[in-house]
């Protein structure tokens, strides 16, 4: 860690999200072993509806049940149209599950044509459904009968039980355009980004603080994070340059990919430095057991301190 973060009082953070190709169960508990033998933070998986992998809710509950450590997360869930009292039983659930070890983190979901036809919901609709799960979710994690009027659902002295181990079960929230990170600043606990710059993220920071002072709250420094992606080789690294550019034409590759360790070491300390304490790293490679293990040591474990 540096000594600049220690003194601004970061706790940094590196979890694995899925690599490319993890399909079936098998691969699932192949990563699994691996991140809790290396002692790793946390796994994070993706949300959709249309493309290939396991469902993200019972694969988490399913990783709740067979570990005792691994911290749990979702990058990101996607908000509407799930009924917000339904996930929040679901996600009260796997935080039982797992003793008090998930780390939800929510927005929009995927913006391509396919997810949001097969999701069904208006494009207006969908912000005022994923403001009204966030109040939802907030209100029965909170542990209290719950009675609530809203534009989508109805509560009636509602009580969840159990309810989240922690006493505040934090949600994060994705997004990078301007009108997202002001939300996060007025209804979220964190953000977590992706596809995005050093000089975004901090940029982005600032639009969150404003926000959310403008509310009367604060966010914590210490929950800023994004998703990085961290190739073994230049040859495991093929056709990701050209992907990442056709998400993000104006951010340069370097950004958001590194390649070795020396490389994936120096790109978590430039996010650390622009305010992120948090991360998601993609693992790249043919052997990503092999990966795993050198990264945890060249790079995690020194930029965690």
């Amino acid at each position: 860690m540096t000594r600049d973060a220690r003194a601004r009082g970061l706790t940094i953070r590196v979890g694995i999200g899925p690599p490319a190709g993890l399909r079936d169960v098998p691969d699932l508990w192949a990563l699994v072993a691996a991140l809790e033998e290396l002692d790793y933070d946390s796994l994070w998986l993706s949300d959709n509806a249309t493309r290939p992998g396991l469902a993200t809710l019972p694969a988490l509950a399913a990783v709740a049940a067979r570990t005792e450590r691994l911290k749990l997360g979702m990058s990101v869930l996607t908000l509407p149209p799930r009924n917000p009292v339904i996930l929040a039983r679901e996600l009260a659930t796997i935080d039982a599950l797992s003793g008090g070890r998930l780390l939800p983190a929510g927005g929009l979901g995927v913006d391509l044509p396919a997810e949001r036809a097969a999701l069904g919901v208006a494009g207006p609709e969908r912000v005022a459904r994923l403001e009204e799960s966030v109040h939802v979710l907030r209100l029965l994690w909170g542990g209290e009968k719950v009675s609530w009027e809203g534009r989508f659902c109805t509560l009636d002295g509602v009580r969840l039980d159990p309810a989240p181990v922690r006493p505040k079960l934090e949600l994060w929230l994705g997004g990078r355009a301007p009108v997202a990170l002001r939300r996060i600043g007025r209804i979220a606990d964190g953000w977590l980004a992706s596809f995005v710059s050093p000089d975004e993220l901090a940029a982005g920071i600032d639009v969150i603080r404003a926000a959310a002072a403008e509310a009367s709250r604060t966010i914590d420094e210490d929950h800023y994070g994004t998703t990085l992606f961290l190739a073994a080789t230049e040859a495991d690294a093929a056709g990701y340059p050209e992907r990442l550019r056709a998400l993000r034409p104006d951010v340069p590759v370097d950004d958001t990919l590194a390649v070795g360790a020396e490389a994936s070491r120096a790109l978590l300390e430039r996010f650390v430095a622009a305010g992120a304490s948090k991360f998601v790293a993609i693992p790249v490679a043919r052997d990503v057991r092999a990966w795993l293990g050198e990264l945890r040591t060249e790079v995690v474990a020194p930029v965690e301190g």
